[in-house]
This record gives structure tokens, C-alpha cells and sequence, in this order.
């Protein structure tokens, strides 16, 4: 064969591998009451976030306020909070009928294994991402995971499964994934999904298994 071709026969994908007992559920209640954030469950939480998340277009923050915009005006934010990490807002009001809460840059583990439980979907609306760390940590968390289309997300979120993927760049699908994990999570298939395909184990099983095969 061509030397492409044998360079790709010794190419693997091999995913960035996750601490799945470091990022697993806690009860949801607790992690709210921990953040101060509402403990009715009846009340669900929207999470968004990212290094600078607000600031760097490419997270799409812009999208996902387009998707909320259209789920205001189809009266379906009712009993809807949105949480936003890792960057600083400075409103607290998005003047669409959706309470905000800002936690701010997260610095340990622990807390973002506490905000991830908290929430009932996490949205990573980025237009580029190479994989998308916060949606493999969530997902080991049970929350699912809404995202678009032709990202690294492809390689994380099972359409309909464990979360929605939607067509890029398209605020409107985008609003319907958030409603449809919040009518239809399912919070085993997003750990399970983690844990057989990010978990230390799995991944370190796949490196050896890599260096044998390239001797």
C-alpha cells in the first residue's frame, strides 16, 4: 500500500480519559443546597459553561440566548433556571423570563462535580470543539448533554440517548434538544456512557493495547 495508507493503519483516536469516581452523581437536592440553588426538583436547571464562556464566541453562549429567546416566546421557560460557570456575567437579568445564577470561574473538582449533579441538562453550544471536556464530565454526573452537530461532541453525546445533537449553528434545534433531554434524560445512560468509554481504566486499556500493536 501507499505510505498514507500505512501511516493510517498505525492512527487511533484515543479520547482524553476522565476520573469517573473523581466526576459521579451526587444526590441532586444536596448538590443545589450546597450552591444555593433552588431544591425543588420541579424546578429545572439549565447549565452552560466554559473558560471564559461568556466571552469567546466560539462557545456559543450567543446560541444558546437565541435558543432560550425561542423557548420564552413558545411560553416554555416556566419553572426554567439557567446556571452559567466559568465566566463572569455581568447582568442578572437576561430580560427573557429565565432566572440566572452566576457561579463564576470553578477552580476544584469537587464543585464542578456538585454543579453538574445539580443540573438537569448542560448545554455546550460551541460552534468549534475539538472534543468538549465539560460535556464527558457532566455525562458522568447523569446529566445529558445537549450540543451541535459536526463538533467533538459527536464523539461524546449518543443522539437521543443521552442527550441531543443538533444541527449546527441552529438555535432553534438547539432549543428543542434542551426540551427534549429535560421530558426525557436519562441519567444511567449518560454515566454509563462515561464510564465505558472516558473512564481511566478504558482508556488506559486502549494506550497499552495502542504500543503493543505498534511493535
Amino acid at each position: 500500500g501507499s505510505i498514507m495508507e500505512l501511516t493510517f493503519q498505525f492512527f487511533k483516536a484515543i479520547f482524553n480519559c476522565l476520573d469517573t469516581d473523581l466526576y459521579s452523581p451526587i444526590d441532586k437536592a444536596l448538590a443545589r443546597a450546597q450552591l444555593n440553588l433552588p431544591q425543588d426538583l420541579s424546578q429545572k436547571i439549565i447549565l452552560f459553561g466554559a473558560i471564559n464562556a461568556t466571552l469567546d464566541p466560539r462557545k456559543g453562549f450567543s446560541l444558546l440566548l437565541d435558543a432560550l429567546k425561542y423557548l420564552a416566546q413558545k411560553n416554555l421557560l416556566e419553572n426554567i433556571h439557567l446556571v452559567v460557570f466559568g465566566g463572569s456575567l455581568n447582568v442578572s437579568d437576561l430580560g427573557i423570563g429565565i432566572k440566572l445564577f452566576n457561579l463564576g470561574p470553578i477552580h476544584d473538582h469537587s464543585t464542578l462535580r456538585t454543579i453538574y449533579s445539580a443540573a438537569d441538562v448542560m448545554v455546550v453550544p460551541s460552534t468549534e470543539e475539538a472534543f468538549g471536556q465539560t460535556a464527558s464530565e457532566a455525562m458522568a454526573c447523569g446529566t445529558n448533554v445537549v450540543g451541535f452537530l459536526n463538533t467533538g461532541l459527536t464523539d461524546i453525546i449518543d443522539h437521543k440517548l443521552n442527550g441531543h445533537l443538533a444541527k449546527p449553528k441552529d438555535a432553534t434545534d438547539l432549543a428543542n434538544g434542551i426540551v427534549w433531554v429535560l421530558e426525557n434524560a436519562n441519567s444511567s445512560a449518560a454515566r454509563e456512557k462515561a464510564i465505558k468509554t472516558f473512564s481511566l481504566t478504558v482508556i488506559g486499556q486502549e494506550l497499552i493495547n495502542y504500543y503493543h500493536c505498534g511493535h
